[in-house]
């Protein structure tokens, strides 16, 4: 059952990679394409899940017990939190002739923020979230029933 913890990370590089190889029909090569993107979405996602998620659930449940809403709402926080560099390195190439911006970086987030691509991330951190309390809820429950047969 402990393979299924290692599940959670793919299912949003896995809708994203299937969305982009529908939406790029022009490519000769959509199993590469989606092989491409998929590996580079669970890379991004299992580093973000491992380096950043666990550490962070660990620490949280130092301090209070880790309820599901709890641990979704730290998983949408630290997705939100992993697109912010992406955003500033966007930010200070979005000037005339990718120089410095015009504006400020608050304006700037305002004015993203109903990119769907943005959206990715919070929603990515909240899936992989729900899926690892899910999975890890059900293995809780099978060991504490397999500790009471035993």
């Amino acid at each position: 059952m402990r393979w299924l913890l290692l599940l959670a990370p793919l299912p949003v590089p896995f809708v994203y990679s299937v969305a982009f190889v529908i939406l790029a029909s022009m490519s000769s090569h959509p199993i590469f394409g989606f092989l491409l993107c998929f590996i580079l979405g669970s890379v991004f996602s299992y580093g973000a899940t491992i380096f950043l998620f666990l550490p962070c659930l660990f620490l949280l449940s130092r301090f209070t017990p880790l309820t599901a809403r709890l641990t979704c709402l730290l998983g949408t926080l630290l997705g939100g939190l992993a697109l912010l560099p992406l955003d500033w390195e966007m930010y200070l190439t979005s000037g005339v002739d990718s120089g410095p911006p015009q504006g400020s970086f608050a304006a700037y987030l305002l004015q993203q923020g109903f990119d769907p691509i943005d959206w990715a991330f919070p929603v990515g951190g909240l899936v992989t979230a729900m899926l690892y309390w899910l999975l890890a809820k059900q293995r809780a429950r099978e060991e504490r029933l397999t500790a009471s047969i035993w």
